[in-house]
C-alpha cells in the first residue's frame, strides 16, 4: 500500500512507486517527527529504565510493610487504564484552577499551560506515559534483583565491595540481562506508550509538537486519509523497530553466561 496513493474511500488506488517515501523524506515535519520520536525515546529511557531501577534497589533498603506500601504505590498506576490517567492528569495540567497551577502560584511562580505551550506539551505527555508505565517496568526490575544469588553478593561484600564499587562491579554486571532488556523494551515502547496520551490529551499539538511518528501514521490514516502515505511512514517506523530488536537479541545473546 505504501507504493500507492489512496484515500481508503475510492474504490482504486494509484500507483506512485517510491513517491510517498521521497514526499515524507522531503518533508521538513518528518524530520521534526523523528526528532520527537527520538526525545519521547529518551525520556522514557530515564522513566521505564533508569528511575525504576533505582527504585527497585531502593525497595531492598526498606523492609516491613512499608516495603509492600511502597511496591503497591508504585504498581497502582500500572492498574489504571490508560485513558482514565491521561484525563487524570489533563485536570491535573489545568491552567488555572488544576493543583500544578495551585502549587506554582503558591511559591509565586507562573504556572505553564502544560498542554497548549509547544515548549512544555511533549514532556507533559510524556511524564503522563511514563508515569503509566513505570510500575511494570519496576517489578521487572525488582525480580531481576531478588533473583541474583546471594552467595555472590554476601562473598563480594565481604572481599570489601561497598557502596558505587559494589554497585558497578558486582550488582550492575550480574544483572545486565534484565537491564539491557528493560532498557530495550523502554525504548522499543515509548511510541506506543505514548499514543493514547497523545490522542487524549493533545492530539499531537499544539503544531504538532507533542506527536510522534506513531501517532502520525495514525493521523496520516484516519484523519487525513492518506493512507499510502501512512504505509509509507509505518514501513520507516517498523524497519525502525526491527533495528531496536535485533539490537536487543544479539546484546541479550552476548551476555548469555550472566543468566
Amino acid at each position: 500500500m505504501s507504493l500507492y496513493e489512496w484515500n481508503l474511500v475510492s474504490p482504486q488506488a494509484r500507483f506512485v512507486g517510491l513517491g510517498n517515501y521521497q514526499a515524507l523524506l522531503r518533508d521538513p515535519l518528518f524530520g521534526q517527527l523523528l526528532q520527537q520520536s527520538l526525545l519521547y525515546m529518551a525520556l522514557a529511557a530515564l522513566g521505564n529504565f533508569l528511575l525504576p531501577f533505582a527504585l527497585a534497589l531502593l525497595t531492598l533498603q526498606t523492609a516491613g510493610r512499608w516495603a509492600e506500601l511502597y511496591q503497591s504505590l508504585l504498581f497502582t498506576p500500572t492498574a489504571v487504564a490508560v485513558s482514565v490517567a491521561s484525563l487524570v492528569w489533563i485536570y491535573l495540567y489545568l491552567p488555572a484552577a488544576g493543583p500544578l497551577a495551585k502549587a506554582f502560584n503558591a511559591v509565586g511562580l507562573p504556572a505553564p499551560n502544560f498542554l497548549s505551550d509547544p515548549q512544555f506539551a511533549l514532556y507533559a505527555v510524556s511524564l503522563v506515559a511514563n508515569w503509566k508505565f513505570l510500575g511494570f517496568h519496576y517489578l521487572i526490575a525488582l525480580a531481576g534483583l531478588k533473583a541474583l544469588p546471594k552467595e555472590v553478593l554476601e562473598a563480594a561484600r565481604v572481599d570489601g565491595a561497598v557502596g558505587w564499587t559494589f554497585l558497578y562491579r558486582v550488582l550492575v554486571p550480574l544483572l545486565s540481562p534484565t537491564l539491557v532488556f528493560l532498557f530495550l523494551s523502554a525504548l522499543a515502547s515509548a511510541l506506543d506508550y505514548a499514543f493514547v496520551p497523545i490522542d487524549v490529551m493533545t492530539q499531537g499539538g499544539p503544531f504538532g509538537r507533542s506527536s510522534n511518528l506513531m501517532y502520525a501514521v495514525y493521523q496520516e490514516a484516519f484523519r487525513y486519509f492518506r493512507a499510502g502515505m501512512a504505509a509509507a511512514l509505518a514501513v520507516l517506523l517498523t524497519l525502525g523497530m526491527a533495528f531496536l530488536i535485533v539490537g536487543q537479541v544479539r546484546l541479550l545473546e552476548g551476555r548469555r553466561t550472566y543468566g
